[in-house]
């Protein structure tokens, strides 16, 4: 803990006692943040090497995105930004281990520097002692970052000491970890529910029957409560809230040497891995309405199926759920359903691979040819963006864990250097042309990038099952079956009988994580999805986010005459395949629905598995086999039909 004295020669935190400098919007706006000052000591939170390691990860993408040269007025900008992240990651640390987290709430320019807290007394200090350094115009101390850089000289990797003060934050709950701490000091229940097979905090998921453990525990501890909108989480202010442009998470949008786009990558991650989804806007901000207008056509095609359901005998005309024929696997159904006198209404359709058509055919009798042309036409829309977001997840995951990193891969072409084009690295250090102690170059690691994007979209085109027959140049052992394994799900959720009780929302559709690489959940009129946040330990409700976001794109609603405000947005989730691509890195979404009694909530989700005949192949897609965990290597060679049956 910290002395809650101000004493810089260690580290403190205190309550705040002024909140003058916030802004008056803030001021009068309902806030629950408890306000704190905290001195951050350089030396202790190793400020400067992480200024070092930040900056020049920026200088990374800025090289990309400036091929020519980055321009000289944004060198400042680089170091203000290096200085000033370093200093909140310090800050998150310091208060998580007080058990407080910031709270920055809606408001994205609260992440802008300078306006997350007041920032004083900025000293140099030797990292290695801790002895504070005089800057270059002979100071001790600095009123603001901005003074530190531009007077006192400072660069990325110099250590450096601060307080922050008005800092909105909140109180944690106290995670499972820490409570287990706290209950069983001595690890006596701890070594008790090891010998029963349970997966504990911190565990490493090491097999397909430990991730399966880790998703049915994090269903399990997941609160049952529900809020309706007006008290349900809506998301924060870090990246991984904001909504994603389609455009975005194309191929054509990677840098141009092949390599994934990193300001692309850190928000899928952060979204994924922290928050349990990400928001894509089709439209890029209504440049593409054409997009949205085949989802409102599908939107349309779901209500009409539930109508005629509910007012006549069109239930008797669809089968009734059961195994899907031709698709290979036996968790494959297909058919009309329905749960809980009503309440849950599901009808389950897969694509033909054989004419694309949907199945059950029947579906047509009730909706219409144009109905089905439209849920097909939706269901490719949301594969491709499935399938994009996979890439993206899976190539971003490789290449952290340097799958593809081969020393002297990349020959130097300058005139002096050896050349080792054709020689192994082993041949290389045996030839004395390099030795053992030999570190990848910048063009070895640039090449692992590329090859790490180039092998997650052979994944998303050989593994997962987009409802299209694999191609013949697919060079892979495959028995795929006439009919996609990825449902196209539509759903009714009601809560009559919750109203019949109480008028509150109430869990309809319980917490679960799925078998996919991705679920694909548009947007609906009626919010509902809740997905667990990770990060914020509560229930997030996705879609509040995605209408808040069509508000500021279209205020005056003049979209609305062409297509719903909802048809704009995919919520994307994701699977537990994924967290086996992604080496653990991002968690299966748990996840559930929520209703309300007054209005029943339609849903469309795509499931977006693998082609059963199909096996992992650990190199072919993900790189080394030194380099995979061993969840990865349990699965290597397997069918992924045998890894979906595994995970049930």
């Amino acid at each position: 803990m910290f002395d809650e004295t101000e004493n810089m020669e260690g580290n403190w935190m205190k309550k705040s006692t002024s909140i003058d400098f916030m802004p008056s919007e803030m001021q009068n706006s309902k806030d629950d943040s408890t306000y704190m000052d905290v001195g951050i000591n350089g030396k202790t939170f190793g400020i400067g090497g992480l200024s070092r390691r930040m900056h020049e990860a920026m200088m990374v993408v800025a090289t990309k995105q400036f091929p020519s040269g980055i321009p000289e007025e944004l060198g400042d900008v680089y170091l203000l930004y290096s200085m000033d992240a370093s200093a909140k990651e310090a800050v998150k640390v310091a208060m998580d281990s007080n058990g407080y987290a910031l709270n920055l709430g809606d408001d994205e320019s609260m992440q802008d520097e300078g306006a997350w807290g007041q920032i004083e007394s900025v000293s140099f200090v030797d990292s290695e002692t801790g002895d504070v350094i005089k800057g270059e115009d002979g100071s001790t101390s600095y009123e603001s970052f901005t003074d530190a850089i531009a007077k006192g000289g400072w660069e990325p990797g110099d250590g450096f000491s601060f307080v922050v003060r008005e800092i909105p934050s909140r109180k944690k709950a106290m995670d499972l970890e820490a409570l287990l701490k706290a209950l069983d000091p001595d690890g006596t229940l701890w070594d008790e529910a090891k010998d029963k097979g349970m997966l504990l905090p911190g565990d490493d998921i090491g097999s397909l029957k430990e991730l399966a453990t880790d998703c049915e525990q994090r269903v399990n501890s997941a609160p049952r409560e529900a809020n309706d909108e007006f008290n349900v989480y809506r998301g924060g202010t870090s990246m991984g809230y904001n909504v994603i442009q389609r455009s975005s998470l194309l191929k054509a949008s990677r840098n141009p040497d092949g390599s994934e786009n990193q300001k692309t990558l850190l928000h899928v991650m952060d979204s994924l891995a922290n928050h349990g989804c990400i928001i894509v806007d089709l439209t890029d901000e209504d440049k593409s309405p054409e997009v949205a207008e085949t989802m409102s056509g599908m939107w349309g095609a779901t209500g009409s199926f539930f109508k005629q359901i509910g007012e006549g005998d069109a239930a008797s005309t669809i089968p009734a759920m059961g195994p899907a024929e031709g698709v290979g696997s036996s968790h494959a159904m297909v058919g009309y359903a329905s749960f809980k006198d009503g309440d849950n209404q599901f009808l389950e359709t897969r694509i033909s691979r054989t004419d694309g058509s949907l199945l059950p055919k029947e579906t047509s009798s009730v909706i219409g040819e144009e109905g089905v042309k439209s849920m097909v036409d939706a269901f490719n829309i949301m594969s491709e963006v499935g399938k994009d977001i996979v890439r993206i997840a899976t190539a971003a995951s490789s290449d952290e864990a340097g799958a593809f990193v081969t020393v002297g891969s990349v020959v130097s072409q300058d005139e002096d250097s050896p050349s080792i084009a054709g020689l192994s690295f082993e041949e290389a250090t045996v030839s004395g042309v390099m030795d053992e102690d030999t570190q990848p170059s910048d063009d070895d690691i640039a090449r692992a990038s590329i090859l790490a994007s180039e092998t997650a979209t052979l994944l998303t085109e050989e593994i997962m099952d987009d409802g299209k027959p694999l191609s013949e140049s697919a060079n892979i052992e495959h028995d795929e079956g006439q009919v996609s394994m990825s449902p196209h799900r539509i759903c009714r959720y009601s809560n009559e009988k919750g109203s019949k009780r109480k008028a509150k929302p109430s869990e309809i559709f319980g917490a679960h994580t799925d078998t996919t690489f991705v679920t694909i959940v548009p947007a609906a009129a009626v919010s509902g999805l809740e997905v667990y946040d990770e990060d914020s330990l509560q229930w997030y409700r996705p879609e509040l986010n995605a209408r808040k976001h069509a508000k500021s794109v279209d205020p005056k609603g003049e979209m609305d005459a062409k297509f719903p405000w909802h048809s704009r947005y995919l919520i994307v989730m994701p699977g537990e395949l994924l967290q086996i691509t992604s080496r653990n890195n991002i968690p299966a979404a748990v996840h559930r629905v929520v209703a309300a009694p007054e209005t029943p909530r339609l849903s469309a989700p795509v499931l977006l598995r693998a082609r059963p005949g199909t096996k992992m192949d650990v190199e072919r897609y993900m790189g080394s086999l030194d380099k995979a965990d061993s969840l990865l290597l349990e699965t290597n060679d397997m069918k992924m039909e045998d890894i979906h049956s595994s995970l049930q």
